[in-house]
């Protein structure tokens, strides 16, 4: 990612979300609150254009446009992404609920999770950790959001370090449980890079604390991808110098992510029985989900 850009994986999963809400192929997927904190947060990235942008992606001629992009790159990716973001909005949801009252979220970008739960859960407090380049158009966005519990906190998650003098300014309390989110992240770090991200946040963390991270399962050829990708994306990636940099198997986890604990690892069979649609629709396989704690 160019520093003074913002990611395009997160301005791509922000459209996503905003054509899935108008398309009724994915009827119910996507909440009303979800696509219109992602349309706010186009607005602040392309603001010479923005509502000619968002009229387009809400047409149903651009909606099947996208459908057949979809088939030609990765075959049920936005259905993987609507259905990502609702098992870790679950688990999220659980934590509050079981009385965890600090939520960070590494590498945000657009997701507007951490925005939707702060008004929903006023005892909790929340941080979102991001390079400066995406997080400037969400802070913009986010308005007069009530900034004694919610703390934009900018960093370069590939070289600082992750502890509780960055989070201090917003009164985080490493003695008292965090849920920790990486959703969509670490497969763009390099292996040491993740491994040293899984410590520092261990260090950080008190004992209870979970942390929920999406991650690429390493095919048995070697390759880091969705099983059904296609070259084109391979190219995209390329472009946009956001290529997949770490996989593993799903048996070598528990012992990577040690001092944690994985509690449970979710795949496509977990995500597809969160979709009350037909299970006829096509579902990208190969990114899993692993709930990790610090006992």
């Amino acid at each position: 990612m160019k520093n003074e850009q913002a990611s395009s994986t997160a301005l791509l999963i922000a459209t996503s979300l905003v054509l899935m809400h108008s398309d009724p192929e994915y009827a119910g997927l996507v909440s009303a609150k979800t696509a219109d904190l992602s349309a706010s947060f186009i607005e602040a990235r392309w603001s010479q254009s923005p509502r000619s942008l968002l009229n387009l992606v809400r047409r149903r001629w651009f909606q099947r446009a996208a459908s057949l992009i979809e088939r030609l790159t990765i075959p049920g990716i936005l259905r993987h992404y609507a259905l990502r973001k609702r098992c870790l909005a679950q688990l999220t949801r659980e934590a509050l609920e079981n009385d965890i009252e600090q939520i960070v979220v590494l590498g945000a970008g657009f997701d507007p999770l951490a925005l939707e739960l702060h008004d929903e859960f006023r005892r909790a407090q929340f941080w979102e950790i991001d390079h400066p380049a995406t997080q400037q158009y969400k802070s913009r966005a986010a308005g007069n959001i009530y900034m004694r519990r919610f703390h934009f906190v900018a960093a370069d998650l590939t070289d600082d370090q992750i502890d509780a003098n960055l989070l201090a300014s917003g009164g985080f309390d490493s003695n008292q449980r965090t849920f920790w989110i990486a959703e969509g992240l670490l497969m763009y770090f390099p292996e040491t890079a993740v491994s040293n991200l899984l410590s520092s946040v261990a260090a950080t963390s008190a004992r209870g604390s979970r942390f929920v991270f999406t991650f690429m399962e390493r095919q048995p050829d070697g390759r880091i991808r969705f099983q059904r990708q296609t070259r084109l994306v391979d190219w995209w990636l390329r472009q946009r110098r956001e290529l997949f940099a770490w996989g593993i198997e799903r048996g070598h986890m528990a012992e990577f992510v040690r001092p944690w604990k994985v509690v449970r690892i979710f795949d496509e069979v977990d995500l597809r029985a969160l979709d009350l649609s037909s299970n006829d629709f096509p579902l990208a396989a190969g990114e899993l989900i692993c709930l990790a704690e610090i006992s």
